[in-house]
């Protein structure tokens, strides 16, 4: 009859492999308690990992998009609050036009209405000049060039992106390939006024004053001047929205103003049929500003449904998150007090094992 008998060495590395193995989950279970996390290493769970590196990834983008969603909403209120602003302003400009068109006013009356206008158009372009999160709110895509100036001729001149220009667009992402747009042009909104000389070719020219001669000579937008018969050149004006409104309200309230004073009826009678002609401008842009209002109070309306929508998966794929990842406490610490008495167990038997040798046998 044989017997089988079990080496010094095999008893040793059965010994060791046991402390390893209870050491190395006691210490798993050390980091988990520590960590407050399931998982502290990919070897842990590689699928659990996985997951909870995709689920961080969706909330990374989630939170972009939460901060996109809330940027623009305060964007469109900034924009919202403007256009209260500036329908108070264009009321005003309005009711102005409609008591200079009585008939009735003197120069001096007159005199005053127009410089009134003049410093609505004024604070108008402050306005529209307004800036939001260092971008000017109404410059289409060319966010950083002032949008409007008026000019030393009093021409209210927009620099922007134009509203005929497709590019003038600004869009955000709000959900994953979900795009709004939050952002219009300063001249379909406020218009324009621009009064300048053309050529033959259609170049603009305007007028200034040389300082050398002190004679008036006229130049293009790049400085250089018009070096042809000056009786070539064609008076033209160009305008829209409020701010032609307004433009040609005061204009017009000057020339009525300048022919009462040389008792030229003609001219007067001129006079206030253009100034008649801006009381439907004014009535025009009131109308282009509500319906801007209205289309983009439908946008601040779907970012307000999607940053709730936002914030619903948040939450579920928070939780999802945490069933991944997060420690059960009580549940841990048992298993740790368990991990730990299995560890010191198995070193008191290797401990008293290998002690035992041969002679234990005879």
């Amino acid at each position: 009859m044989y017997s089988n008998r079990i080496s010094t060495t095999a008893r040793y590395n059965l010994l060791t492999a046991d402390i390893q193995r209870n050491e190395a989950n006691y210490n798993r279970l050390t980091a988990q308690l520590a960590s407050g996390k399931k998982i502290t290493n990919i070897t842990d769970d590689p699928i659990g990992a996985v997951n909870i590196v995709n689920t961080n990834r969706q909330l990374g983008q989630i939170s972009t998009f939460n901060q996109n969603t809330q940027l623009a909403k305060e964007e469109l209120d900034t924009f919202d609050d403007l256009m209260q602003l500036a329908e108070g302003y264009l009321t005003q400009a309005w009711d102005k036009a409609v008591q200079a068109n009585n008939g009735t006013y003197a120069s001096t009356s007159l005199k005053a209405l127009k410089v009134e206008i003049d410093e609505i158009a004024k604070t108008m372009v402050d306005l529209a000049n307004t800036e939001f999160n260092d971008n000017f709110i109404f410059g289409g895509a060319n966010t950083k060039l002032t949008p409007y100036e008026i000019d030393t001729n009093g021409n209210i001149l927009y620099h922007g992106t134009p509203q005929d220009n497709p590019d003038y667009v600004r869009k955000t992402e709000v959900a994953d390939g979900v795009f709004e747009v939050i952002n219009t042009t300063g001249d379909k909104l406020f218009g324009y006024y621009d009064s300048y000389y053309s050529d033959s070719t259609g170049t603009k020219y305007y007028p200034q004053t040389d300082e050398a001669t002190g004679n008036t000579i006229y130049v293009d937008k790049s400085g250089n001047q018009y070096t042809g018969d000056v009786a070539d050149l064609t008076a033209k004006e160009d305008y829209s929205g409020v701010m032609g409104a307004l433009k040609l309200l005061s204009n017009s309230l000057q020339e009525v103003i300048d022919a009462k004073n040389a008792g030229d009826s003609n001219a007067e009678t001129a006079g206030y049929a253009k100034m008649f002609s801006t009381l439907d401008m004014f009535s025009n842009a009131h109308n282009e500003m509500v319906t801007e209002q209205t289309k983009f109070g439908g946008v601040y309306n779907r970012l307000e449904m999607t940053e709730s929508t936002l914030e619903t998966n948040t939450e579920n794929l928070t939780s999802y998150l945490s069933s991944l990842q997060d420690v059960d406490i009580a549940s841990a610490a048992s298993k740790w007090m368990q991990a730990q008495y299995s560890y010191q167990a198995s070193l008191q038997v290797a401990a008293a094992s290998m002690n035992m040798s041969l002679l234990n046998y005879l």
